[in-house]
């Protein structure tokens, strides 16, 4: 009974290598191995095999008929299985080589810059998909994993009706509200405002329907200085609404990384109240198991 599960691989290249290069000295030279050990793999080789592949050892080198079919099935053995490494290899590069992230505007305007440098820096083949959208949308995209990682503010995530034991999280940072005002408004001088003052100016703000929490801290923190914004327009983007208030069609209260955006014609003040603190937090699927996600998420630490 033959013993072919017993032969590795080595043993094949030993025995094409052996025919290509005639003679076991020079073959061993070639292989870089000694000759008595050379010599005992092929011995073992053919007694697991139960036929001869040489017709002799000596030079030159004439295979059996069995020995003729064997390494030309050998060939084929090891040139199937070095293309299916490649193969595999490669898929495993292309799984690490791009990684979707899901990004608001607050992170797009504080630390994604510098997380984003870091992660390039380790991964300079890595292609970084980012794609800027509300975080409802956000939670239902990595649900269906159509992206690997999503940042947005943490009651988000805790004000959806879903079951999110799927996801895993991690806070990056806090920041404040601020106050925006036109460059020329009344109380652009000062460096800390109390919103009661503001109860009736006119209001620039993000809509309810795509960034409800953020409209939902904003009109519990007038309430409680004894108002409601009076609303003159929403607008969905950030910039637009920073437009609107240099253009003096009314005042803002935004997530203090707008302060990053240095944008002309409007000022960003404290709010003399206590302002409530927002948390921007990384979430992602528990069971993504992709090592360049878990890579990403080890510079976010780092950060």
């Amino acid at each position: 009974m033959s013993r072919w599960h017993e032969i590795d691989l080595l043993q094949l290249k030993y025995a094409i290598a052996l025919y290509e290069q005639q003679g076991l000295t020079k073959t061993a030279e070639y292989l870089n191995i000694d000759k008595a050990f050379l010599t005992r793999k092929i011995t073992s080789l053919e007694k697991r095999l139960q036929f001869k592949i040489f017709k002799t050892k000596k030079t030159p080198l004439k295979l059996t008929d069995a020995g003729k079919e064997f390494l030309n099935i050998a060939r084929q053995i090891l040139n199937q299985f070095e293309q299916t490494i490649e193969l595999c290899q490669q898929l495993n590069r292309a799984e690490k080589e791009h990684i979707n992230i899901g990004i608001n505007i607050s992170i797009a305007n504080s630390i994604l810059p510098e997380i984003i440098r870091k992660f390039h820096a380790q991964f300079p083949a890595a292609e970084i998909m980012l794609y800027e959208m509300p975080s409802y949308e956000q939670i239902e995209k990595l649900r269906h994993q159509e992206i690997d990682v999503g940042f947005f503010h943490r009651h988000n995530l805790e004000n959806t009706q879903r079951n999110n034991d799927v996801f895993d999280s991690k806070i990056i940072f806090k920041e404040k509200l601020v106050i925006v005002l036109p460059l020329k408004h009344r109380f652009a001088k000062q460096t800390h405002i109390s919103l009661k003052t503001l109860a009736n100016e006119q209001f620039i703000l993000p809509p309810e329907h795509l960034l409800h929490s953020l409209r939902e801290q904003i009109n519990s923190l007038c309430k409680e200085s004894g108002f409601q914004p009076k609303v003159k327009q929403e607008a969905a983007w950030i910039s637009t609404i920073l437009s609107l208030v240099a253009g003096g069609m009314g005042i803002s209260l935004l997530p203090a990384n707008v302060e990053n955006l240095q944008r002309n014609g409007v000022v960003y003040r404290d709010i003399q109240e206590q302002s409530p603190i927002l948390e921007i937090v990384a979430v992602w699927r528990k069971d993504n198991e992709s090592i360049l996600l878990q890579s990403f998420l080890q510079e976010i630490e780092n950060v």
